[in-house]
């Protein structure tokens, strides 16, 4: 009786079971039949440009051209597929107007001519023209990745790629760290990208997004000109424009306007695998360095140009205005993260340049003060002009024109200065081979400043022939230089040609030709 009731409760149970397995079955089979029928219908599927599974959208066009290839992506097209069948001297057209969705990596293949990825309205954007957001009805878009990922990224060793009228933007509101990744820590020179360029493009971060930087320019031979890069500050965080740290080398910054809140240009920051990697070679030459006013008291502010760890730098020509906040240029020795003690900077000049509207002039810190570095080595600063340097009116910071403690070869020469507070300020060690001559500076309240005797030999070889304004109006009881120079009482003697009107070239009948700066004017620095 047992047994029998009990079968009839197997039977019982196992009618519904059957029925559960038997609808399982049909609904795999009709989700398997909706996901093919998906897949046909969708751009999901084999790319036979790429050899790869992946989403391959609208189809690129090719024709030949007198001038080569011409490889046409519609809108929504794909642009990485494109990439992948490139060949040396071909041109990829995006449609100006038209977003094409990131990440795009750049794939290492074996070119010996640039691959270049340009609008097909590049023409309307003048060869050697900077470029301004008014013009970005002629460029096409490559956004960010998803999940914060790069608009571009270059594969280990991907050269001879060329962008032209390019914006570049993040997606959305998810954090970005950088727009265009050039070198991701590859631990050998010969592993970085190379021979990349970047021509009157914009970059920008989603107009509620946040963006760490624009470009990490950790590539060789790599040229970044005539563009227009904004928007990037983090609170709490640092954030630039351009910034490299390993392996950079042979590179070209020239012409762009650059917004960045803590630095809108940096080289060093973090520690590189080894020596051969230091950021080596760099130009920074005719660009625009500012910090909107918004940012003043919302954003992380730090510097405009900093140089952490590098060789053989040369910063000329450029416009720097509205640091809010400290020094306009930091010149500091730092083993980031206490595994490079490598870590140096040497042969880097700074010259031609003007720099309007900070809290102080320049911090030099020549050995890193927190992990052990080298020293810096041979920095010269000639020929630049500062206005209006110290607090007030916004500005945050003690008006000195140089900071410095230890380095070995530093001359500073031939610059005329607006400063509110001190000529000098040396602290730490004193700095070996230090030349502070011809230079036209306000005296501030302390003039110079330091563990030295200012009547001593030893102050009058560092410092003589200069000109020091007391702008201040200080008594002669507290005035702190060697007798080597000549303090005069206003800006108004010194013999500037027009100084309300900017000219601050001297007239020929003043008694101080050959010392400060040459500028004449301040009108289009701002420009191209």
């Amino acid at each position: 009786m047992v047994d029998a009731m009990a079968m009839n409760a197997v039977r019982v149970r196992s009618k519904p079971a059957k029925k559960v397995r038997r609808k399982s079955r049909i609904f795999v089979f009709l989700l398997a039949a909706f996901g093919v029928v998906t897949l046909l219908a969708s751009p999901f599927g084999y790319d036979y440009y790429s050899g790869k599974l992946g989403l391959i959208g609208a189809q690129p066009e090719v024709t030949e051209t007198q001038f080569g290839r011409v490889i046409k992506v519609p809108p929504g097209g794909n642009l990485q597929g494109a990439l992948e069948r490139a060949q040396s001297g071909d041109i990829i057209e995006l449609q100006a107007g038209a977003v094409y969705q990131g990440q795009i990596n750049l794939p290492n293949k074996p070119h010996t001519d640039f691959v270049t990825i340009r609008s097909s309205a590049a023409a309307d954007l003048p060869d050697g023209k900077r470029v301004n957001p008014s013009q970005r009805s002629s460029m096409a878009t490559i956004t960010s990745g998803m999940l914060g990922r790069a608009a571009v990224q270059a594969a280990n060793g991907a050269h001879h790629y060329r962008f032209v009228g390019i914006e570049f933007v993040s997606a959305g509101t998810i954090f970005n760290y950088g727009l265009v990744v050039l070198g991701t820590g590859e631990k050998r020179p010969e592993n970085v990208p190379h021979d990349i360029e970047i021509d009157r493009s914009y970059f920008h971060p989603h107009k509620i997004g946040r963006s760490r930087r624009a470009i990490a320019l950790n590539s060789a031979n790599t040229t970044i000109k005539n563009s227009y890069i904004e928007g990037f500050a983090v609170s709490g965080e640092e954030a630039q424009g351009i910034c490299g740290w390993t392996g950079t080398r042979n590179v070209r910054v020239l012409n762009n306007y650059i917004e960045g809140a803590a630095e809108n240009i940096m080289f060093g920051g973090a520690d590189p695998d080894n020596a051969e990697l230091i950021p080596s070679d760099i130009e920074v030459r005719g660009n625009h360095l500012t910090k909107p006013q918004s940012w003043a008291k919302t954003q992380t502010i730090k510097t405009i140009f900093e140089l952490k760890n590098a060789k053989r730098v040369v910063f000329a020509n450029n416009f720097l205005e509205n640091n809010w906040i400290g020094s306009a240029f930091r010149i500091t020795v730092r083993n980031q993260d206490g595994a490079a003690p490598f870590s140096t900077i040497e042969d880097a000049t700074i010259k031609d340049n003007i720099i309007r509207n900070s809290g102080d002039g320049i911090n030099i810190l020549g050995t890193d003060d927190t992990h052990p570095s080298q020293t810096l080595k041979r920095l010269k600063i000639e020929n630049n002009l500062f206005l209006n340097i110290g607090s007030g009116n916004g500005f945050e910071g003690g008006g000195y024109f140089i900071l410095v403690s230890n380095g070995d070869g530093i001359t500073i020469n031939n610059n005329t200065v607006f400063n509110r507070g001190n000529i000098t300020t040396m602290h730490g060690g004193l700095p070996q081979n230090f030349v502070f001559r011809d230079n036209i500076v306000n005296h501030g309240e302390y003039g110079i400043h330091g563990p030295i005797d200012m009547k001593g030999q030893q102050a009058r070889a560092m410092f003589s022939g200069n000109v020091f304004v007391n702008a201040n109006r200080i008594d002669a009881s507290g005035f702190s230089f060697p007798s080597s120079n000549t303090m005069l009482r206003d800006a108004a003697e010194v013999g500037f040609e027009d100084l309300a009107g900017g000219n601050y070239q001297l007239r020929p009948d003043s008694k101080f030709i050959g010392k400060g700066c040459n500028f004449n004017t301040l009108e289009g620095v701002r420009s191209e």
